[in-house]
């Protein structure tokens, strides 16, 4: 397998699989260290940097490993799991099917798409994260809200493998706190990664060997989780995570200039 794809058929100037990997490497020991310091970013973080080396089905089938188990484990170190189930499944449920429906349905999506979609998405969780305030959710038809919600969340998952923007403004709008935000994300990044990753192993996107690679990566993403706790502790989360917008504004953008300028 190379840069170009899971298949093993090279593009001219693309990586080979060894420097996509050590690439690799880094981009999830950074997006790790991310996710360690606020909980959340590693899917989109990773995808952004690596469709600078690669294309966005092989970047997606290198963070599925990572992507899924990392959050699994985020999941399961919080308070009473069985609460939290109760509290978010229903999202997470219609949030898996929704993702997996889109991923398979979208399998013939061109790569200028895709990297548009990414674009907009870094653009768009940009923009949620300046609404500081996001108005609670409703008691009124809250069920039918949250449906919705989880659905359209579950297709922009579905297309760019990126949902974090609409699942943290959901879990601001249910005033989840702290602990219970950083869990519940867990929760509802391992609901759609699952699905996300069997859509592509159908669709022929990724393969054993690609998510061998992928498995690999489990170790800088853990180590860059790790070095992000004792972060946390140390640095100024407010100035990080503004750092970290402008970071993906100017990727959203070069993202979308990519996809338009063919």
């Amino acid at each position: 397998m190379s840069g170009a794809g899971p298949s093993g058929t090279r593009k001219r100037g693309a990586m080979t699989t060894f420097d996509l990997m050590l690439f690799a490497c880094a981009v999830l020991l950074l997006a790790g260290t991310i996710k360690g310091f606020i909980g959340l970013g590693l899917p989109t973080v990773s995808l952004a940097l690596l469709t600078l080396g690669t294309d966005p089905r092989m970047a997606i089938t290198l963070i599925l490993m990572p992507m899924l188990l990392s959050n699994l484990w985020q999941m399961g170190r919080g308070g009473s799991l069985a609460a939290l189930i109760r509290r978010y499944g229903r999202f997470a449920l219609v949030l898996g099917l929704s993702v997996g429906l889109t991923a398979w349905f979208s399998r013939d999506a061109g790569d200028r798409l895709l990297t548009g979609a990414l674009g907009a998405i870094l653009l768009l969780y940009a923009l949620l994260d300046s609404l500081r305030r996001v108005p609670p959710l409703p008691d009124r038809h809250a069920g039918l809200i949250e449906v919705i919600w989880a659905t359209l969340t579950g297709v922009i998952g579905g297309l760019t493998a990126g949902w974090g923007g609409p699942m943290a403004m959901y879990l601001s709008a249910r005033r989840a706190p702290r602990d219970e935000f950083v869990q519940a994300s867990g929760l509802l990044i391992a609901a759609g990664s699952l699905p996300l990753m069997l859509s592509y192993l159908a669709a022929g996107h990724a393969d054993p060997r690609g998510l061998g690679l992928s498995a690999l990566l489990l170790v800088p993403t853990f180590v860059g989780f790790a070095l992000g706790e004792r972060l946390r502790h140390r640095a100024d989360p407010a100035l990080f995570r503004r750092a970290l917008i402008v970071l993906f504004v100017v990727l959203g953008a070069n993202l979308i200039w990519r996809a338009l300028s063919g």
